[in-house]
């Protein structure tokens, strides 16, 4: 009894040692640091991250991803703090982790580059945080009215924008959903959020940031438990960041969540539809090649683009649609516009739809404004 007592004893040191000798050599690589998103509820009413802040994200087991993060004075990822009362005229950029862009150097971002060309007699604010949506968007543009009043607006619009601003498809705290009200139409519901406890305590171990968040471990637990059966095979059938599956219920709710997010956005910017742009991604990566663009043809995300594009160009809003420019721009360089683990822009996809949006009637009006 007593030997066993020891063997177990000895095994048990054995484990903390290897756990400690692991935490010690994580430490001095560029584990990723997490974006520490803030409370949200109703004296916080959007999400942000951490204000003045820099850390070190990264991705993949290997790092095959590092990047340096700055958080400004509000909390949003930007190199720049905000000022709400000057008087130059601003541009506010919104959208979610493609705005974000944690990846990226923020000097080669979509803000990034469209600030450092306006800069010093216009301002360009971005304003994004990750898994946000249209309903969320929404908010950010009544936030940013509000505290920040720009003249100009641009959204970026990716392929998972549509069916996750509705609370029927997703529920994740610290996010704005679409929700029946009493009369059958939509209307904007918070979700509150506050970091727990847990969340704070375990993020200080630089062994478990590495399981949770380099790995990989955790999105793959995610995905399994939303597939059917727990097949993982189906994780293939994507488009453009979302189920390629085009089912009409799927199809209904998703059109009505665009038509909401057109109407109220007028009165949630302050702006008329004139004075903002939308930027449009492309069906990536089924877009590099002629077949595999066909094969996505009709799925979610290509009715959906169609229809965004449709109803927003038809309400008097300017669209840049990024597919073709990605198409054309692939077939004369031949370098993609996403990462190789990672399916957010790279510098060119920033590069790309930042000179897109540069050549825009809405930014040439923001180029002739004086301050």
């Amino acid at each position: 009894m007593r030997r066993a007592g020891f063997s177990l004893i000895s095994i048990g040191l054995g484990v903390v040692f290897a756990l400690l000798a692991m935490e010690l050599v994580l430490r001095v690589l560029p584990v990723n640091e997490g974006a520490r998103p803030q409370a949200v509820d109703q004296e916080h009413p959007v999400r942000h991250l951490e204000p003045r802040r820099t850390f070190t994200w990264s991705k993949e087991w290997n790092f095959a991803i590092v990047n340096q993060v700055r958080t400004n004075n509000y909390g949003f990822v930007n190199d720049q703090d905000y000022v709400p009362d000057s008087p130059s005229p601003l541009l506010a950029l919104i959208g979610d982790s493609y705005v974000e862009a944690l990846m990226v150097p923020f000097s080669d971002t979509v803000a990034g580059r469209l600030a450092r060309a306006t800069a010093p007699a216009k301002r360009v604010y971005s304003f994004g945080t990750s898994s946000s949506a249209l309903s969320n968007y929404l908010a950010y543009a009544q936030y940013v009215a509000k505290e920040f009043h720009p003249q100009a607006m641009a959204f970026i619009i990716i392929g998972n924008d549509f069916d996750e601003s509705l609370l029927t498809y997703k529920n994740e705290p610290g996010h704005y959903y679409f929700v029946d009200d009493a009369s059958g139409a939509l209307a904007l519901q918070r979700i509150d959020y506050r970091p727990s406890t847990w969340r704070t305590m375990i993020r200080s171990s630089a062994l478990v940031r590495y399981v949770t968040l380099n790995t990989g471990v955790l999105d793959a637990l995610l995905k399994w438990q939303h597939l059917p059966l727990g097949r993982l095979s189906d994780v293939s059938s994507f488009v453009g960041n979302t189920r390629a599956q085009a089912d009409r219920p799927r199809i209904v709710e998703s059109q009505r969540a665009i038509n909401a997010f057109l109407t109220m956005l007028p009165t949630a910017s302050g702006l008329p539809p004139e004075r903002i742009v939308f930027t449009v991604d492309g069906m990536r990566p089924h877009l590099y090649h002629p077949v595999t663009l066909q094969s996505a043809s009709g799925s979610y995300v290509d009715q959906m683009r169609r229809y965004f594009i449709e109803q927003a160009r038809e309400k008097g809003f300017e669209v840049i649609d990024l597919q073709s420019r990605f198409v054309d721009h692939f077939a004369e360089h031949r370098r993609k516009f996403e990462f190789p683990t990672d399916n957010h822009w790279n510098a060119l996809g920033h590069e790309v739809a930042g000179d897109a949006i540069s050549h825009s009637a809405l930014y040439h009006w923001f180029s002739t404004l004086a301050r």
